[in-house]
């Protein structure tokens, strides 16, 4: 039975295809200790399996995105849900730290399937409004990922050895696997999008000449760099610098990602009931630059608290509920016959940006205070709002009005 796209169930499906890489990231922290000690090997080489499914996670839209503008985005999904599973039991089975990171990784170029072609089918199906609420609950629906995953992988891990949680994630990709199978029609128009070097290399020349999607790339990308100082930063700035247990740690963390959720619910209503793309992405991109700006002041000069810090954390993570919707939609809405390399375009560059941006952090970070994480956050806020104001707002001043009216194709 095949999964009617206007659905509450399909954005469900969208949704846990897209929560894959947060679920095998989060759910295996716990563990992490627990796994060196039974692979034989140190704590930065068991935290080298998260660097490995990072960089599989990275690579694997790229081969994805073009594959799936040829051949469809239904077999695309069915490979990366299969190669999910099969390196989610070799994880599990893992007998040393070689053979798990090249499990992770090939695990991580499974779960990028989800992240790249939920957006190009979203882009194949639905224009307009309906396009943004719908990127805006798929939202939705991923945040509750890391709200739940450490303490689901910390629940297996209570009951059974940390092997399980690897099998808990082959056996969660096997679900979404037959429910795709069973459920999810191609969305893909016909397309003879060319796979020779030479053709790909154009697709590609295409979405990076195109400055209007290029341009809401970047904007996403850079205010995930903002999101990604906070996911990195965090625990150093709640933990080291002001002494917060884990448990406390955890609730603050739930509750920003409550705050992104919230934000991606209220974008998807308000964009629901015509409010245009432009105002609320500007809402957004003025919400997150106010809030790292006041995480500057408030660290820099020593009035850093739980009480101070965690309201402006949620409000950097509240802005990113109205940025990624709207600029993921105008990221593709230029590009219906790539749609697979644009969304592709757009995953790398929010990988490349979140990697400069922890990388950032962990350099910065002296561990006597919060002021560098904040640095780095408003550095990135700010960015995109000036690639949004020099780059995308001169181009939709020239383009046609948003395509709110349109109704869907599915």
């Amino acid at each position: 039975m095949r999964i009617r796209p206007q659905s509450f169930v399909f954005t469900l499906l969208l949704g846990a295809l897209s929560a894959l890489p947060p679920f095998s990231i989060d759910m295996g922290l716990p563990a992490l200790g627990l796994m060196a000690q039974s692979l034989g090997t140190t704590s930065a080489g068991a935290s080298l399996s998260l660097s490995l499914f990072m960089v599989g996670f990275a690579l694997g839209p790229l081969v994805y995105g073009p594959l799936s503008d040829r051949y469809g985005r239904r077999p695309l999904m069915l490979v990366g849900c299969g190669v999910f599973v099969a390196a989610g039991v070799g994880c599990a089975l893992a007998g040393s730290l070689p053979v798990m990171l090249v499990c992770r990784f090939i695990q991580g170029a499974g779960a990028g399937a989800g992240s790249v072609l939920v957006m190009a089918i979203i882009r194949d199906l639905f224009e307009g409004a309906v396009a943004r609420t719908r990127l805006s609950y798929v939202s939705l629906v991923m945040g509750v990922a890391p709200m739940i995953a450490p303490t689901i992988g910390a629940g297996v891990l209570a009951v059974s050895h940390w092997r399980a949680i690897y099998f808990t994630l082959a056996a969660g990709g096997l679900v979404l696997l037959l429910a795709t199978a069973g459920g999810l029609q191609e969305s893909a128009p016909r397309s003879q999008a060319p796979l020779s070097p030479r053709g790909l290399a154009r697709s590609y020349a295409r979405v990076f000449g195109h400055r209007l999607s290029l341009g809401y790339s970047l904007l996403s990308a850079l205010s995930f760099g903002c999101c990604f100082a906070y996911i990195s930063g965090s625990p150093l700035v709640l933990m080291d610098v002001l002494g917060v247990s884990t448990a406390v740690y955890g609730t603050c963390f739930a509750l920003t990602a409550l705050a992104m959720m919230a934000g991606a619910f209220a974008n998807g209503r308000l964009s629901a009931r015509g409010v245009p793309a432009a105002r609320l992405l500007t809402l957004g991109l003025a919400l997150g630059g106010l809030g790292s700006l006041l995480l500057v002041l408030v660290t820099g000069t020593g009035l850093a608290s739980v009480a101070t810090l965690l309201p402006l954390f949620a409000l950097t993570n509240f802005s990113l509920g109205f940025i990624t919707p709207n600029a993921t939609h105008g990221a593709l809405q230029p590009m219906p016959d790539i749609a697979g390399v644009a969304s592709a375009v757009l995953n790398a560059l929010r990988m490349l940006v979140a990697a400069a941006s922890s990388a950032l952090v962990a350099v910065l970070f002296q561990g006597t205070s919060a002021l560098p994480v904040a640095v780095v956050m408003a550095g990135f806020a700010l960015a995109s709002v000036l690639v949004y104001v020099l780059v995308v707002r001169p181009v939709e001043h020239q383009a046609p009005p948003d395509t709110d009216a349109l109704p869907t194709r599915a």
